[in-house]
């Protein structure tokens, strides 16, 4: 359950008038039908039309279309998108590794983790060899040609961010890990792909709280560079990102009993006693947010707080991130 505590946070139809038609010969009357239903008819291609258009993919395929490569379906019926690997950087991390898991368990064929100790990965992540066979890329998040090895071969379409930086680390590699190694990550995945982008998302753990001009103290510059990541993500060229803003992570809450709340700004923990989100929920929306299919018409970019408040356990992850979306 979400805990109550002080934690900061890192949140035509026409209505018919009964009269009769009037009175015609047959071949009006024929005419008057014909002549309705061709309207009709007009309006309905032009509108499916419209919809495929609107709906279609930069290949000109159309996205209505769907077949077992592009989309797999849940047992609430909802869309998942399966082609293309998943690269988890911050993969042995606190919430990295609940998402690797959370991938793994939801089907997802490549999940690959990038990790700065094989060891670590063995114990955090139950590889064996931890090592590429296994999908496990050891590196340092700050060094490009790292990140690059993880994603040079091209099948990496989907790359989460979980990696976080402490405060008690020097100013200079808060920036490092918080800024720099998102660029560098993204940088990473648009090389790959050179002008082929379409199908590329990015997913970002930031923290709830960025905008805030006076963050406390202790945060250091950590929601500072955490701001510049979201800024500079926000403008990547990526056709598809998922900023992912929690409240307060405590360590000894349980994930998966609590309903979810989203908004923006801050605003959803304004006269609020509960200030919390687990880890494994924040993994779980993460996670949601890799292999959802997207709503023709709807953003592709989202960014919002996710926090949580006593209640069911929200189930349905697809809508409650579709409800954050902007009313327009």
């Amino acid at each position: 359950m979400a805990t109550k505590n002080s934690y900061e946070y890192s949140g035509v139809s026409a209505d018919e008038s009964g009269k009769s038609l009037p009175t015609a010969n047959k071949t009006s009357l024929k005419q008057r039908i014909w002549g309705s239903s061709g309207i009709i008819v007009a309006v309905f291609v032009s509108f499916a039309v419209g919809l495929y258009a609107g709906c279609m993919n930069n290949d000109g395929k159309g996205m209505l279309k769907m077949n077992n490569k592009e989309m797999n379906m849940n047992k609430s019926g909802k869309g998942h998108v399966s082609d293309g690997a998943v690269l988890v950087t911050g993969a042995t991390g606190r919430t990295g590794s609940l998402l690797y898991h959370e991938l793994k368990k939801r089907g997802v064929h490549d999940v690959r983790a990038f990790v700065r100790d094989a060891e670590k990965a063995r114990k955090e992540l139950g590889c064996s060899k931890c090592d590429e066979t296994e999908g496990i890329y050891v590196g340092d998040v700050t060094v490009p040609g790292d990140l690059e090895k993880a994603m040079s071969d091209g099948a990496v379409t989907k790359l989460a961010i979980a990696v976080g930086g402490s405060p008690k680390l020097p100013p200079d590699m808060q920036r490092k890990v918080e800024f720099d190694s998102v660029v560098y990550s993204v940088e990473a995945l648009a090389n790959a792909h050179g002008e082929s982008r379409k199908d590329l998302r990015v997913i970002l753990c930031s923290s709830m709280g960025t905008e805030s001009p006076h963050p406390p103290s202790f945060f250091g510059d950590v929601m500072h560079w955490k701001l510049n990541a979201e800024a500079f993500l926000s403008t990547s060229a990526i056709p598809n990102t998922v900023i992912v803003k929690p409240c307060g992570l405590p360590e000894d809450m349980a994930g998966k009993n609590s309903t979810l709340i989203v908004g923006h700004n801050g605003t959803i923990m304004e006269g609020s006693p509960y200030h919390s989100v687990s880890r494994a929920d924040v993994a779980s929306v993460m996670a949601e947010a890799v292999t959802m299919s997207n709503s023709c018409g709807k953003s592709t970019d989202l960014r919002f707080d996710l926090c949580s408040i006593p209640g069911p356990a929200t189930t349905d992850l697809k809508s409650l991130i579709d409800s954050a979306r902007w009313e327009w």
